[in-house]
């Protein structure tokens, strides 16, 4: 009973030893094939046979086949940054990471393309980068007369600029109706090139607020103007009191008053 014990044992570390011995090492390889990044994984032996390879990207599946060899590829816009992964099937066999990261010029967005603040407040104008391209310099710019003007933190303290690896912040203290208003710039640098975006500032007047409510009051004037007039208008037009109609005269009754008198005067005079 225990030598069987002890023969099973055996029998099953060296299955895991055999396993463990089974997959050979994942080589891979990434290349950049003008738009496009060509990534392989190659598998020196494998005591297994291969049943197929995944391609993943941050864990979910983007290939799958059914192929028995020891090298699989795929392939990916240079835009298409994340970290990918092939699988040889079954699982056992192993699995090989491949970071893929973009490269080229930065890639600059406004977090906003425009922004609306009123004079003497304060505004913030942001600019982020894409996190695969880091910027070393970051510039920003005010467009005026068709020409850029260079923006940095001036010694009156209305213009302040921090920046980071891959954001950008220009804070525009008490803003001016007159001066402020107009299209900023933000730059930004690194070893493959130069990017940039827009934002469109626009500052309105701090009275802004009270121009709904002023338009309420000066629409209730004009109805009240309109309900007098109609009322002025209305009153000569309107029908006499019951005692008023009585003592005024019927038409028609002086005629035949005037008639009776003057027949009686055509008799007295035969």
């Amino acid at each position: 009973m225990a030598a069987a014990v002890l023969l099973a044992l055996g029998l099953v570390l060296l299955d895991v030893q055999g396993a463990s011995a089974a997959a050979g090492t994942i080589v891979t390889t990434v290349d950049d094939i003008g738009s496009y990044v060509h990534m392989a994984c190659i598998m020196n032996h494998s005591d297994i046979a291969v049943t197929g390879h995944q391609w993943l990207k941050d864990g979910k599946v983007l290939k799958e086949d059914a192929l028995p060899d020891l090298y699989t590829e795929y392939q990916v816009t240079k835009n298409s940054t994340g970290k990918y992964s092939c699988v040889f099937l079954p699982e056992s066999l192993g699995r090989a990471e491949i970071p893929v990261s973009a490269s080229g010029p930065p890639r600059i967005k406004a977090t906003k393309k425009s922004e609306h603040a009123s004079e003497g407040e304060t505004v913030k104008l942001t600019c982020k980068s894409d996190p695969d391209t880091p910027i070393d310099t970051w510039v920003w710019y005010k467009e005026v007369n068709s020409q850029q003007q260079v923006i940095t933190n001036s010694s009156e303290g209305r213009f302040f600029v921090i920046s980071s690896e891959a954001r950008s912040e220009l804070h525009i203290k008490n803003l001016d109706m007159t001066l402020d208003p107009g299209t900023y710039i933000c730059n930004g640098t690194n070893s493959e090139g130069t990017g940039q975006d827009s934002i469109q500032l626009r500052v309105r007047s701090h009275l802004a607020a009270l121009w709904p409510f002023l338009g309420i009051v000066a629409e209730v004037l004009v109805l009240v103007t309109i309900i007098f007039i109609y009322e002025k208008r209305r009153k000569p037009d309107e029908p006499l009191d019951d005692e008023d109609a009585g003592s005024a005269p019927l038409k028609g009754s002086t005629p035949h008053v005037n008639d009776k008198d003057k027949n009686v005067r055509q008799r007295n005079a035969t």
